[in-house]
């Protein structure tokens, strides 16, 4: 893409910078799993339409959503906000956590390939951020897509939960050699389109 039940990728084991959807610099915060919280954190957020920039990647935000570099208690670390949605996606700067090879890579042939923590993964839901455990995962779509003139690694994965109020469907972007991974959560139309838009606007230096 990124929380462990409590975070994506693993606190207390993986440093990574995030961005969700649109993602900024690259932190050091050491994380464990995915963002969780509903709640807006009292870390620093660019203003709506904001350029951001996470590892070597650029890209530009649109009008509504909110980039959070760093929550309070690490909560919502890389995420992009959404309208009501806390963490519609992150993108994360995986660089420092594939040289310390403390991290499962994303792939499409992983159940949770999605998923870089060595836990069991949480459901992410608009309502639910996180939410149940993850009780499995599958890929129905999987191939190359755009991120700017780059080609990613992509898959789209049907999420099962412990509870299936919260079953949706993940999108995975993997960029190997710049080692930036962007993760949509509970994938609708309307959100695909937004996170297409902002992954197109990526520039790379």
């Amino acid at each position: 893409m990124g929380w462990r039940r409590k975070g994506f990728p693993v606190r207390s084991k993986v440093i990574w910078c995030a961005l969700a959807v649109v993602g900024l610099t690259a932190c050091s915060t050491p994380v464990s799993g995915h963002p969780h919280g509903a709640t807006s954190p009292s870390g620093s957020n660019t203003t709506p339409g904001s350029a951001i920039t996470v590892g070597t990647m650029r890209v530009t935000l649109l009008d509504g959503m909110r980039y959070t570099q760093t929550g309070s208690s690490g909560a919502l670390d890389g995420c992009v906000s959404a309208t009501s949605i806390p963490c519609a996606a992150q993108m994360l700067d995986l660089r420092s956590a594939s040289a310390g090879g403390q991290f499962n890579t994303p792939s499409t042939a992983r159940q949770y390939g999605w998923y870089t923590g060595t836990d069991v993964p949480p459901c992410i839901t608009p309502i639910a951020t996180p939410g149940a455990p993850a009780t499995g995962s599958t890929v129905v779509e999987h191939g190359f897509a755009p991120i700017g003139a780059k080609k990613a690694e992509y898959g789209r994965f049907q999420v099962t939960c412990t509870d299936p109020a919260q079953d949706s469907q993940v999108r995975m972007w993997w960029l190997p050699t710049s080692k930036i991974l962007v993760v949509e959560y509970a994938s609708t139309p309307a959100l695909d389109g937004q996170v297409d838009q902002v992954l197109a606007s990526a520039t790379f230096g």
